[in-house]
């Protein structure tokens, strides 16, 4: 659920360590104002480092459906751990309610790639794929530079791979414009 986050809606690593009061799921959105950092072997809680990271998020109903899932089967296994649960509200945590470590999740994230017989990629590149979806989904600009918690369009342009597949479609979009207008 969390590399759904990150692969489809562009959430940054940090992000993850979202507690359940900044999800409004009726609304189907995550307000984005805190980040997870690792400061001296320690994970602490932070505030974005740009105004633009505090955002509202925005999730499809698919997406929505899940969490709702996964507070539910969290619920769960609250009541099974019983006083050994840790109850920070986090919508993401270990099997007992701890804080996870940031470095675990990239790690956890490169392993499930390699199981699934993908490249190997930093869970930082999920962004990249999340501008990149969200453009081949012919997003809006704005939408996707906010949705991202970028400052200015350069920075999503930047994050926005440009695949072969787009270049020939340009390509092709070009030469039919030139023989309509030729006929």
């Amino acid at each position: 659920m969390a590399y759904r986050l990150v692969l489809l809606r562009g959430f940054r690593r940090g992000e993850l360590g979202l507690r359940w009061s900044d999800a409004d799921l009726d609304a189907g959105c995550i307000e984005i104002r805190r980040t997870s950092l690792k400061i001296g072997g320690e994970v602490v809680e932070g505030r974005p480092k740009t105004r633009a990271g505090e955002r509202t998020v925005w999730l499809d109903q698919a997406t929505t459906d899940l969490l709702k899932a996964h507070r539910e089967a969290q619920y769960w296994e609250q009541l099974t751990a019983g006083e050994a649960w840790q109850d920070n509200g986090l919508v993401f945590c270990g099997e007992h309610g701890e804080t996870l470590k940031p470095d675990a999740v990239s790690r956890h994230f490169k392993v499930l790639a390699r199981r699934a017989g993908l490249p190997p990629i930093k869970l930082h590149e999920g962004r990249h794929s999340a501008a990149s979806l969200a453009r081949d989904a012919e997003v809006d600009p704005e939408i996707r530079r906010k949705t991202l918690g970028h400052a200015d369009q350069a920075m999503t342009s930047h994050y926005t791979h440009i695949e072969a597949a787009a270049h020939k479609a340009a390509a092709e979009a070009v030469a039919l414009l030139v023989e309509e207008a030729g006929s």
